[in-house]
């Protein structure tokens, strides 16, 4: 296993089709040209390889975590960053990731167990709306 310590999209040093799957848990939250690393991810993947995403869900970006109510501070479509969250619709990753010759095919909106230990992330607010987002998309290609 090798470590680099460098912008995600700057995957130069890995030669094209090597890759057997790429994993990213809420790395791509500050990435401002996702399009980009997609694009970088796609040329070092194997054909029908899968990229495995998480991200937050756009819908609890909406959710104001300080208000009791749960109601909404934002819409669904603010561009602007959040607590150093790049907003993003299911709908603008699906475009992405098909530009990028990706090929969707798990969509996940995991729902929280109903007890057991919770970690320092958890907010009440999560038994309302999904927190997170999993994507799953393969490669296209022979």
């Amino acid at each position: 296993m090798e470590l680099h310590h460098a912008p995600l999209a700057e995957l130069a040093f890995i030669r094209a089709d090597t890759i057997d799957a790429v994993v990213s848990v809420w790395g791509l939250v500050p990435v401002e040209d996702i399009d980009r690393v997609f694009r970088q991810v796609d040329r070092v993947l194997r054909p029908e390889h899968p990229l495995v995403l998480s991200m937050p869900h756009p819908a609890f970006t909406m959710v104001d975590t300080e208000d009791p109510e749960r109601r909404i501070h934002r819409t669904y479509w603010e561009p602007a960053p959040a607590d150093g969250i790049i907003p993003r619709t299911i709908s603008s990753l699906f475009t992405s990731l098909g530009r990028a010759n990706f090929r969707v095919d798990t969509v996940l909106e995991p729902q929280p167990s109903s007890g057991g230990p919770r970690s320092a992330a958890w907010h009440d607010h999560m038994c309302h709306v999904p927190a997170t987002l999993i994507i799953r998309a393969r490669k296209q290609g022979i």
